[in-house]
């Protein structure tokens, strides 16, 4: 965690979510599963403030106000984890659906293929059980995290490399037997595919991308899902916001 947000316009909030997320992360030593809802907690936070960002005509506002709305609620909601997980995790989706009409506005195949993504996520929020739901929500994350990339490739540069995270994504689904199998494996490749959208938006953010993609590696000791659920969390959210503090600084 060596770097600092950029010196956008909103420098100050993004250093104060930075700050929120360090405290609020360290109030819960010794409690995983209470470190890993921060996390993702501040994974929606960061991906709603970047779809404000890049709503500089205020096109998106309703939606994005909308949705918001519906996390905050859902974290008052929440009785315990499981229902956590699945406030963030929908909370998640819903932040990356937005994000990703405003990054193909007018792309009809994009459209397609975001409806379609949507009406499976509406179906698996229907599943009884909360890791399964959960699970699912992240699942719908992933294309659309990959149809972002191949947006934002426009020299087709990262091609292959998106297409070996696909690959890695439809692998681990097969091999998964569980819900928290499944989540995990999404959430990994989510992170996988983190880095190629940080690294399209700005090639000069590779040794800050290496340094997140190093504590991914060195935190994926253990075989135990909910480790593997905090590790992916955390990077998810550090990329999340070097991210969108980069974005700020260049808009």
């Amino acid at each position: 965690m060596s770097f600092l947000p950029g010196q956008g316009k909103s420098g100050q909030q993004l250093m104060r979510l930075w700050r929120d997320y360090l405290e609020q992360y360290a109030d819960k030593e010794g409690d995983i599963e209470g470190q890993s809802i921060v996390a993702a907690y501040h994974t929606v936070e960061i991906l709603i403030f970047l779809a404000r960002t890049l709503d500089k005509t205020g096109q998106y506002k309703e939606l994005i106000d909308q949705r918001e709305s519906l996390f905050h609620e859902g974290v008052k909601r929440a009785d315990n984890f499981l229902d956590c997980i699945i406030n963030a995790t929908f909370s998640i989706y819903n932040s990356l659906n937005t994000l990703s009409h405003q990054l193909t506005e007018g792309n009809a195949e994009a459209s397609i293929l975001i409806r379609k993504v949507d009406e499976q996520a509406h179906q698996s929020a229907d599943a009884e059980d909360p890791v399964n739901r959960s699970a699912a929500a992240l699942r719908a994350c992933f294309p659309l995290l990959g149809l972002l990339s191949i947006a934002l490739d426009t020299n087709q540069a990262m091609i292959p490399v998106i297409r070996q995270i696909e690959q890695r994504f439809a692998a681990g689904a097969q091999a998964s037997s569980s819900g928290w199998e499944h989540l995990v494996n999404a959430l990994y490749r989510i992170v996988e595919m983190m880095q190629v959208v940080a690294l399209l938006t700005d090639p000069d953010l590779k040794d800050q991308v290496n340094q997140i993609a190093t504590r991914f590696k060195e935190e994926d000791q253990s075989r135990e899902l909910r480790l593997k659920f905090n590790n992916g969390f955390c990077r998810f959210f550090e990329l999340g916001h070097l991210l969108a503090s980069q974005v700020d600084a260049m808009i």
